[in-house]
């Protein structure tokens, strides 16, 4: 029965991750993928390729740096509302 509370458990927890980023702006969601998973061991040049080919825009490292920086800050209050509206009081 444990199994089961675990995965569903990863369940819940992998829709509200994807319900927080596509609350971010379509840049935002770009530049996260960017940062994390494969893309996150990439040289930048890479990353702005392949942002570029996404979003079909320009992206410079200052740029880049700022929306991944905006997008996590936007992550981490979701998380944190998420987080205070379960905890019982």
């Amino acid at each position: 029965m444990s199994e089961i509370r675990v995965d569903l458990r990863k369940e819940l927890l992998g829709r509200a991750k994807r319900e927080f980023l596509e609350k971010l702006d379509r840049d935002e969601q770009a530049a996260v993928e960017a940062a994390t998973g494969e893309m996150g061991n990439k040289p930048d040049a890479v990353k702005f390729g392949w942002l570029r080919m996404r979003t079909k825009e320009t992206w410079t490292k200052q740029r880049y740096a700022a929306t991944v920086d905006r997008a996590f800050e936007k992550l981490r209050k979701m998380v944190a509302a998420q987080e205070a509206s379960e905890s019982p009081e």
